[in-house]
């Protein structure tokens, strides 16, 4: 890994290298645990973390699921209906900040100015 970042190589390219090893490789046990340290080392290094697409796609759903529950928990179902599309479309920034900002919301437009 190191000497395709010495290389020159962008993080961009860098990563969707790992996405496809990700999708086409299935490794032994003992093998990944020792990828995940090198991996770990490399990220820790270079400041620069490796998330999959597919964590991507679960930490974003995850969060929406999420605010989407407070909201209804908070203030009622109905008050889902109008902001789902909104959430669902937004960043994980975002949606942590909205998370944040429930916990003082009276009302859903509270979340979101």
């Amino acid at each position: 890994m190191r000497l395709m970042y010495d290389r020159g190589y962008e993080s961009k390219t860098i990563l969707e290298l790992f996405r496809v090893i990700d999708c086409m490789l299935q490794v032994p046990a003992a093998l990944e645990a020792a990828f995940r340290h090198d991996l770990y080392a490399f990220e820790e290094s270079k400041q620069m973390p490796y998330v999959t697409t597919v964590e991507q796609i679960g930490h974003h759903k995850g969060g929406t699921d999420l605010l989407l529950w407070l909201i209804e928990k908070k203030l009622g179902s109905d008050a889902i209906g109008s902001v789902r599309q909104r959430i669902e479309a937004t960043d994980n920034d975002t949606i942590r900040l909205w998370s944040e900002r429930i916990l003082t919301a009276d009302r859903v437009d509270a979340i979101f100015h």
